[in-house]
């Protein structure tokens, strides 16, 4: 897996005020303009402390419901190191500390038995402050962890002595890709100059990965699909996530019938259908275009069950002879029965 590096805060920042004017339209007036007007503020950051629990309010004009599964969850996991203030204001005519941002963890906080939180207080005379403010911070946009954030986390966990299984998976799974050379990594990385990894190929999606190693833990399923993939079509830069998912569920509906395959299946059914179609992108569209043909347009595209019957289709259509499942009749493709899409083998 690619090294992320560790970058100081003003080096990042210059990057990131590059890349806004450059790639979002931001123009240097807007930047200087924002500049003054912050800097202009007749505000200080909001006074850290420790605020007595029996002191605080909530103002449910302001703050949503409370999400009593969150409550549970950030109980289960508590580490007081990661309850970060609460946000709070003060009117300056008012003796109530109102909070507006943070309520899930400190009334966990309060239900744990704390009698003190740490606060973030703001003294204010603008009775519309905890409005704007909760709402800046909870409509921005902002996107939560994504699964490959989630997966280097398991990695510095597993590196730094922990093996619960979630971060033993994540660790079995990158070893798998760091074998084959091929990098795991989302479309954004892959198109940065700073991020992306130094392998001529790469995976994106990390939930298909986590599948392959929840049936293997070990990762040889993983392995022998990452490897089919890329040696069947060594001029596609990205490993197809359809041929990956179709080549997955052949497996684990034989698993589950108890069918047993021949030990270098994948490469078979591959260099077959690679016969018909000498990229893999084309075949995860080409599956694509052959199930709204033959379930209808309408029909909600299935990914596992189409491109797994997809390719075992295709594969006996084009000569290969082994055995492979099929989920029955109700997911057959039409490729066997002659119901095919025009152009399709073109």
């Amino acid at each position: 897996m690619a090294k992320r590096l560790v970058r100081k805060l003003t080096d990042v920042a210059a990057d990131v005020k590059n890349q806004l004017i450059a790639e979002y339209g931001v123009k240097q007036s807007e930047l200087k303009a924002w500049s003054r007007n912050a800097l202009a503020s007749p505000y200080s950051f909001p006074e850290s402390t420790t605020m007595p629990v029996d002191e605080l309010w909530i103002d449910y004009e302001v703050q949503r419901d409370v999400l009593h599964k969150h409550i549970m969850n950030i109980m289960k996991k508590w580490d007081p190191r990661i309850c970060s203030p609460v946000s709070a204001c003060t009117l300056n005519d008012s003796d109530r500390v109102d909070t507006y941002d943070g309520q899930h963890r400190t009334l966990s906080a309060v239900i744990l038995g704390y009698t003190e939180v740490p606060c973030a207080v703001v003294e204010t005379d603008d009775p519309n402050f905890a409005s704007y403010a909760f709402e800046m911070l909870n409509d921005t946009g902002v996107k939560r962890l994504g699964p490959g954030d989630l997966h280097r986390n398991a990695l510095v966990r597993y590196r730094n002595g922990s093996r619960d299984i979630k971060n033993v998976k994540a660790w079995n799974m990158q070893e798998q890709f760091d074998s084959l050379d091929i990098d795991l990594e989302d479309k954004n990385t892959r198109k940065s100059e700073t991020l992306r990894g130094d392998n001529d190929y790469f995976f994106s999606h990390f939930k298909y990965a986590q599948k392959a190693i929840d049936l293997d833990v070990k990762g040889r399923v993983l392995y022998d699909i990452l490897n089919a993939i890329k040696s069947n079509f060594p001029d596609n830069e990205e490993i197809d996530q359809g041929v990956f998912i179709g080549l997955y569920e052949l497996y684990r509906i034989a698993g589950a019938a108890g069918l047993k395959l021949p030990k270098d299946w994948m490469n078979d059914v591959l260099e077959t259908v690679s016969a018909v179609w000498s990229s893999s992108s084309v075949i995860h569209k080409k599956g694509r275009t052959q199930w709204a043909f033959y379930k209808g347009d309408g029909a909600t595209w299935t990914a596992p069950t189409a491109m797994s019957n997809f390719l075992r289709e295709v594969y006996i259509r084009a000569g290969g002879t082994i055995k492979l499942p099929t989920h029955g009749e109700g997911s057959k493709m039409g490729v066997l029965d002659g119901v095919i899409a025009e152009g399709l083998f073109q």
